[in-house]
């Protein structure tokens, strides 16, 4: 809260004193002007008593005087014509400014979220409040303001001083008693008078002042007279002191008469003209007030308006410079529109006596301020003097003035008493007595005016006033209450409203100065006398002054809620300066209350800005609105904000503070504004001239720069496109429009053009800004670069290895510096949102830059040739040299529509090597008309296709001719414009003189050229703890790249290459490489996540390269059905090498070979990712490798289904045949699926069915040929012979039978063996590119991804040897059912689609790698029945630490079920005659084949109701029921165990005993297995590590009785 320098109590003593009117003779004036100061003048500081004073009252009773004031004025001095009351007004509140001290604590204050800094006072207001009771007029129905006393002043050099007090009385008896005039109004008809004799020390006789004195006392008597010695300073001693200067005039001495002096501005200008006293502005430069008009008409300047307020300032100012424009006064939301009230008769009559002596008068003051302006004061008084004046002021009051008071008092009370007929005082007297019997007096003494009452001299009213101001004025408040209380019921009924209120307002005051706790302070008479004066009388200049008395005393009560409403209701239209003043102290008041009311505040300082700016008080004006800020700022009340803004700005202007007004016209543009687009215009507008403005400024403080004077290139990039004059230094900074600096994208490589697909050539896609940058593709070329790099290096990557990033971003990894190459460009893409709902036109648009050029002469090398050249401030010198290190693009239009979001991509080509820094972009910004918002983007951005989204529109790289035809622009030295037909750079040209730039006719007439910076945040930083206990950032450096020397460039194209491909389809294209850039490359290799999607060829005879078909046949002779055809065996990785001729690819150069392609066995859209890898011949110490990305969609259809199991010959056999032994059956089926719908298992769950996938037509496939692939097996029919014609039509499958054997001689290990079943004509040669490529393919296991922690995998620490150990046992188990046989189905189909009718081949293929384990082509969905799974109880928590279960490490319980396979051999049917013998005994043979790697251990049981049942149940196996058809013995080999080594077979006698004729089952033995190395039959084994092998199928012996 604004405090005041005083109390309420204080205020109020200072506001109401005894008047005293001072007559002069001349001589005295003469004395007194030699320290350039009047009698009054130097009385004043003095006239305020030091000490107690006493008074008695009617009752005899001492009253004590504490601070009295004297009102000393000179007699003949006129109240203010209303103009000059209005201008004493308003310069006493432009003449105090606040003065705050920065950070001051009592400027701050803290109101919830609301952190305030307010003004600690208000000087202005205390101000205005003082020069208001000096100029309020005075009244007839109040006598505090009347003289009661003159004092007559006559100098002792006068020659006749007697004679001259004489004169002085005649003088004033005639004045008050015969003159007409209204001024001055004497207190009682006989005025007390007092003389005073001046005496001038220093050049008068000191024995003639004595003298004339005691003349004086025995004229006027002792207490009626003073001797006034000054001028004690010697003459010679003052002008010393005035020779030093004016610092020097007054000495030491204090100057008390400053703080009562009129202050005088030096410069006679305004106080409002310029800055705070120190402004060095040019007044003709810019206009006090402006006006918005037509671009061609400039700025006009109009007069004020009139007003019809008393204590408004004049309408003519002291200078031009406070002439106030009507047009420019900022309207406020809440104004109203009415018409001013009209003044009431009386001011009006007042005016028009003040009008005849107005001019006189005021030239007359004017004189005198400029005659007191910076004249010091008192030179010839000394503090002896100060005393003596002291002295005189004290015993002119004590002796003199209170004594006369005091006698006026007591002779009042008796009158008073006497007319009511009472024999003992009126201070005595009751309320009763006061009011009897009044309307006999009143008949003779008042007179009706107006509803009111004018009363005469001799009314009891009027002597009962008499006595209530007196007392007031001695501060006996007591009597003064009683005689306003009694004289207000009077006036109430004779509805004297007037002096009603009068009452009521000098009661209340009353009350309150007696500070007595029994009487509470009566407010409603405050307010009742406030409406008196405003409604009823119609004067609002006391209403006013009675405001300002009572909201001091409820601020000193602390009620400021009513204090605020009695400022708020004094507000009225009459007056703009006193509305202003008090609606800014009901702000105040609200953030004094016990809760403060901030947004209160802020309302009402709006108000009060608004009123200060009608009133002319322009500092007021900016400075109320800037208090208002803090509250609005940022708390969504965005229409309140911009006219806040919009009328800082605007004061700002006026007052020449031009950085401010910038400011706040910024602020209207950066924020989200929900202003119409006609108004957003505006205030586009007003900043633009206000940037121009102080742009102009700066020009001028700099010296003025002339356009010959500079380089007509370096004038191209800092001239003002409208102005054509040259603004030197750095381009100053542009709010608009909004740059998204986090999407800003770097592009270090050559955009690839699109469309990629052209004809039957198709181009690789690289990376472009077209395309998301997600960091799950980043980092899915980043693990494929890592490959690549790990390849070609020995499976390590270097310790300087970075993945090459070409895009970018804020998805990247930006904490080192990008690398690009010398003569490439380089494409910057900015996010430009343009928040308003107009358009913006960028003009001009490039990046700004900074490039240290340096020669990188090999590892650690560098040789920097030159300094820091840049393009954004560029000297003439450097101007040649910056043109020739960096070519940059100039976008020439640039159009942002209403609230559009628009990429621009912008294009830099280094031609030297070195550093770049990428400052930000420059640009000329203009305000498009709000009626152009039609123009479309495509039209403007040269794009031929509307936007797909208002959002996101497509980045505008070429620039052509815009529909409105714009004028020609400039092209800025070192750049190269875009052509309107191609992206490509043009250069620039030269020796044709560039015509002056000229705006285009659809951009508005203010166009300023500035810049934005590019600071990119980096990520923040979160591995320390450091880090994550504060906020730090990392840095970002996209923005930095370094330019490398040359580099080869590759550029792939596909030729013929398919998108739409069945299932196993195979086909051929061509892929052509071409080296663009300026080196050698080599060491060409292909990273892909789906390597066997294609191959460039690994055993591709030299007659295959020129055939047309796609597959190499051989000739069918006889048997060579089945002959086995040897390859080499390839492991397939992720990063294959591509076989250039020569491996080397020269500048220029191109290489085209041929790849071929399979479909996926899935179908749907499948993306294929190639990540092409080269390095340079020549060593590159920037740069050790380049990369180029392409992606390829391909769509695949459904073609056949196989499906293949391997299982084992349970034959075993010791005899010669020993490949029936080891042989497979090998069950293969194949179905057509390709004209099935495929539809989601899950469809009929979902809430929506999925749609159908369509394929081609194709009638039928034929098998061409099925061949094996394998180390071990030979693949020959069983169920199908060769050459037949085998077809599977739609939704028909075949099911075929082959056996494998094992080959004969054993294969190399680097070596695979093909084996070829042939149905066709012709034998297709597997062996050879491309089936056996895909076949190695087929064997692709993705290697895995190292992780971040170890870069380097093939430093790995030794294996454990326990582990080797036991990974080798398991292995020699898992043999007995490791398979290791591929299938490949090669077929054909006729294909009818929308292109016509043509045969396509493929191939499919199977890998069996373990017994009856079947395998598909076709990957079976995992089909996730998430939503029907019931819900799972969790376990109870537990406290203690749950035992594991042990798992088992060794071989899956399948593997041990198959370690060997067993025949049991018996005759089919045995014939004896159990008549002769009962016992039937029959010999088995038991042939036992171990299929294991390993030596194991073989257990026979043919007991399984003997004690190693128990070892049956303890069987990972599952055990079948047997069902046994008749019983019988084993009476031989009932229990055998040996050791088998790996592969060997042995042949156990056994006998079966019978005992009846029967169908029996010989297989029903149980036989174990395990590994047994050294153990033999006769050493006890533990049979619980041995595991039941797979039981055979029945073998039944017929057992019959013979007759």
């Amino acid at each position: 809260m604004a405090k005041c320098s005083q109390t309420a109590r204080e205020f109020i003593q200072n506001a109401f004193g005894p008047a005293v009117a001072v007559q002069c003779s001349p001589d005295a004036e003469q004395v007194c002007q030699k320290n350039n100061l009047s009698f009054v003048e130097m009385v004043r500081p003095f006239c305020k008593l030091t000490t107690e004073a006493h008074v008695r009252d009617p009752t005899n009773q001492v009253h004590v005087i504490h601070n009295l004031r004297i009102i000393m004025s000179e007699m003949d001095t006129q109240q203010p014509v209303p103009a000059m009351a209005r201008k004493m007004l308003n310069d006493a509140v432009s003449n105090t400014q606040p003065q705050t001290v920065e950070g001051s604590r009592a400027d701050f204050i803290t109101v919830g979220e609301y952190n305030l800094q307010l003004n600690s006072s208000t000087p202005w207001f205390e101000a205005y409040r003082d020069t208001f009771l000096q100029v309020l007029p005075l009244s007839d129905h109040e006598y505090l303001r009347h003289l009661v006393a003159c004092v007559c002043v006559v100098s002792s050099k006068h020659t006749d001083p007697m004679a001259e007090f004489t004169r002085l009385s005649q003088q004033q008896h005639e004045l008050q008693h015969t003159s007409q005039a209204k001024y001055p109004k004497w207190f009682t008809p006989n005025t007390y008078k007092y003389y005073v004799l001046l005496h001038d020390v220093a050049e008068g006789d000191d024995s003639r002042a004595e003298e004339v004195f005691k003349g004086m006392k025995s004229s006027y008597g002792q207490n009626g007279c003073h001797l006034l010695k000054v001028n004690s300073r010697p003459l010679n001693s003052a002008k010393e002191n005035t020779a030093g200067g004016p610092e020097t005039m007054t000495g030491n001495l204090p100057d008390p008469w400053s703080q009562f002096l009129n202050k005088k501005d030096v410069e006679h200008d305004s106080p409002d003209s310029g800055q705070s006293g120190h402004s060095t502005e040019n007044t003709d430069t810019f206009p006090d007030k402006v006006t918005e008009s037509e671009p061609d008409q400039g700025v006009t300047v109009t007069p004020p308006p009139e007003t019809n307020s008393v204590h408004e300032p004049p309408a003519e100012a002291s200078s031009e410079e406070e002439k106030e424009p009507e047009a420019e006064v900022i309207s406020h939301p809440l104004e109203q529109s009415d018409d001013e009230p009209e003044l009431t008769k009386s001011r009006a009559e007042t005016e028009d006596s003040y009008n005849a002596n107005s001019t006189d008068t005021m030239n007359q003051l004017n004189e005198a301020a400029r005659r007191k302006g910076n004249v010091p004061h008192g030179l010839y008084l000394t503090l002896s003097d100060h005393d003596r004046l002291r002295i005189f002021a004290h015993e002119f009051a004590v002796r003199g003035l209170l004594p006369h008071i005091e006698r006026t008092i007591r002779t009042l009370n008796e009158q008073l008493a006497s007319r009511k007929g009472l024999h003992r005082s009126f201070f005595s007297a009751t309320k009763k007595w006061f009011g009897g019997n009044k309307q006999a007096e009143k008949g003779s003494g008042v007179q009706s005016n107006n509803g009111g009452g004018i009363y005469s001299e001799a009314s009891a009213e009027v002597q009962l006033r008499k006595l209530g101001d007196l007392c007031f004025l001695v501060q006996m408040y007591d009597l003064a209450y009683t005689s306003y209380h009694t004289a207000k019921r009077d006036y109430t009924n004779d509805h004297a409203w007037m002096h009603a209120a009068g009452s009521l307002e000098m009661a209340a005051l009353s009350v309150f100065m007696q500070g007595s706790p029994q009487r509470q302070y009566p407010s409603h008479y405050m307010d009742s006398a406030i409406q008196m004066y405003n409604q009823t009388c119609k004067n609002p200049q006391f209403a006013t002054r009675t405001t300002l008395l009572s909201t001091e005393i409820l601020k000193s009560m602390n009620l400021f809620g009513d204090a605020a409403m009695q400022f708020i209701k004094m507000t009225s239209e009459d007056s703009d300066l006193r509305s202003a003043l008090l609606l800014e102290q009901a702000a105040h008041c609200f953030t004094s209350m016990k809760m403060p009311m901030v947004r209160k505040y802020a309302f009402h300082m709006i108000l009060a800005g608004h009123r200060f700016s009608k009133a002319g008080q322009r500092k007021h004006a900016l400075r109320s609105y800037s208090q208002a800020m803090q509250i609005y700022k940022g708390k969504s009340w965005t229409l309140a904000e911009d006219h806040i803004n919009f009328t800082i700005g605007r004061q700002s202007f006026n007052l020449k503070q031009l950085e401010n007004a910038v400011s706040a016209f910024r602020h209207l543009l950066i924020n989200e504004s929900k202003q119409t687009p006609t108004q957003q215009t505006a205030f586009l507008r007003e900043y633009l001239f206000v940037f121009k403005a102080i742009t102009a400024k700066t020009r001028t403080s700099n010296g003025g720069m002339t356009e010959d004077e500079t380089d007509e290139e370096e004038h191209w990039l800092t001239t003002s496109v409208n102005e054509g004059t040259t603004v030197p230094g750095t381009l100053p900074q542009l709010p608009l429009p909004y740059i998204r600096t986090a999407d800003t994208r770097v592009l270090l490589c050559q955009e690839s053009q699109f469309p990629t697909t052209s004809g039957s050539r198709t181009r690789a896609t690289s990376v472009s800004l077209e395309q998301p940058l997600d960091r799950p593709t980043l980092q899915k070329w980043i693990e494929l670069e890592d490959l690549a790099v790990r390849v070609a290096n020995d499976g390590s990557l270097p310790a300087s290895y970075r993945p090459t990033v070409q895009c970018l971003g804020k998805c990247s990894n930006n904490a080192h510096r990008p690398v690009c190459v010398v003569g490439e460009t380089l494409t910057v893409e900015v996010v430009f949102s343009n928040p308003l709902r107009i358009p913006l036109v960028l003009s001009d648009l490039l990046l700004i830059w900074r490039f240290v050029p340096i020669k990188y002469m090999g590892p650690g090398g560098e040789d920097k040739q030159h300094d820091m050249i840049t393009n954004e401030n560029i000297e003439p010198g450097k101007m040649s040299l910056a043109g020739e290190v960096l070519h940059t693009q100039v976008i020439k239009e640039f159009v942002l529509a209403a609230q559009e979001t628009k990429p621009a991509r912008l294009i830099l080509v280094p031609q030297q090597t070195g550093e770049l820094r990428i400052l930000g972009v420059a640009y000329s910004l203009g305000g498009g008309s709000s009626q152009q918002q039609h123009v479309s983007t495509s039209g403007i951005a040269g794009l031929q296709t509307p936007p797909p989204s208002p959002q996101t529109q497509p980045p505008a790289v070429v620039t052509q001719q815009p529909m409105l035809s714009p004028s020609p622009t400039v092209t800025p030295p070192g750049t190269t414009p875009l052509t309107s037909s191609s992206n490509q750079l043009v250069p620039p040209t030269s020796g044709s003189p560039k015509p002056p730039p000229k705006k285009p006719s659809y951009i508005s007439s203010v166009y300023v050229r500035g810049k934005q910076e590019l600071e990119i945040q980096g990520p923040r930083l979160n591995s320390t703890k450091q880090e994550r206990c504060s906020t730090i950032y990392g840095s970002d450096r996209r923005l930095d790249p370094i330019v490398a020397p040359s580099m080869p460039l590759l550029e792939v194209s596909f030729l013929n290459f398919p998108t739409a491909l069945l299932c196993g389809e195979v086909q051929q294209t061509l892929v052509e490489f071409t080296n663009t850039g300026k080196c050698t490359l080599h060491r060409l290799r292909v990273a892909s996540s789906n390597p066997e999607f294609f191959s460039f060829g690994i055993t591709q005879p030299e007659e295959q390269r020129t055939s047309k078909y796609i597959y190499k046949t051989l000739p069918l002779d006889g048997d060579e059905s089945g002959k086995a055809l040897s390859a080499k065996m390839c492991n397939v990785t992720d990063v294959i090498d591509v076989p250039l001729p020569d491996g080397t690819l020269a500048p220029g150069a191109t290489a085209c070979l041929p790849m071929w392609v399979r479909g996926v066995n899935s179908s749907g859209v499948h993306e294929i990712d190639f990540l092409f890898y080269y390095q340079s011949l020549e060593k590159n110490p920037k740069m050790s490798h380049r990369v180029l990305h392409h992606t390829a969609v391909v769509q695949t259809s459904n073609s056949l289904c196989i499906r293949a199991v391997a299982e084992r010959s349970r034959l075993a056999q010791v005899s010669s045949h020993q490949d029936d032994t080891n042989c497979l059956v090998i069950n293969l089926g194949m179905e057509n699926l390709n004209q099935i719908n495929s539809w989601n298992p899950l469809s009929t769950i979902q809430l929506a069915p999925l749609p159908l996938i369509h394929d081609s037509n194709i009638t039928e496939f034929t098998i061409l040929q099925v061949s094996a692939a394998s180390p071990v097996w030979t693949l020959t029919p069983i169920s199908t012979q060769c050459n037949i014609d085998m077809r599977i039509n739609g939704k028909e499958s075949i099911l075929m039978c082959f056996k494998a054997q094992k080959l004969k001689k054993p294969c190399a290990e680097d070596e695979v063996v093909f084996t070829n079943i042939v149905y066709n004509k012709e034998q297709i040669d597997s062996s050879v590119t491309p089936c056996s490529d895909f076949y190695f393919r087929s064997l692709y296991v993705p290697s895995p991804r190292p992780s971040p922690s170890d870069p380097n995998p093939a430093m790995e620490q030794p294996p454990d040897e326990a582990k080797v150990a036991e990974d080798l046992s398991k292995a020699e188990l898992e043999a007995a059912t490791k398979v290791q046989l591929s299938l490949m189905v090669i077929w054909k189909a006729f294909v009818v689609d929308d292109t016509g009718s043509h045969v396509i081949t493929g191939q499919h293929h199977l890998i069996l790698d373990r017994l009856d384990k079947p395998a598909s082509s076709l990957a079976e969905p995992e089909v996730s029945y998430r939503s029907l799974e019931p819900v799972v109880e969790q376990p109870p928590i537990t406290f203690t630490k749950q035992e594991e279960a042990a798992v088992d490490q060794g071989a899956g319980d399948e593997n041990l079920s198959q370690l060997v396979k067993y025949t049991v051999n018996h005759p089919k049917e045995s014939t004896h005659s159990f008549n002769t013998d009962r016992l039937c005994v029959v010999g088995v043979t038991l042939v036992v084949h171990n299929c294991s790697g390993c030596e194991l251990y073989i257990q026979v049981e043919t007991d399984p109701t003997s004690q190693n049942g128990a070892l049956m149940l303890k069987s990972p196996v599952h055990q079948p029921t047997i069902s046994y058809l008749n019983t019988f013995t084993w009476i031989s080999g009932a229990a055998l165990g040996f050791s088998l080594v790996a592969g060997e077979t042995r042949q156990l006698t056994m006998e079966a005993c019978f005992c009846r004729p029967g169908v029996y089952n010989l297989s029903n033995i149980n036989i174990f297995a395990g590994r047994g190395a050294g153990k033999g039959a006769e050493v006890e084994v533990n049979l619980e590590e041995l595991a039941l092998q797979r039981q055979n199928a029945p073998s039944l012996m017929v057992v019959s009785n013979s007759v």
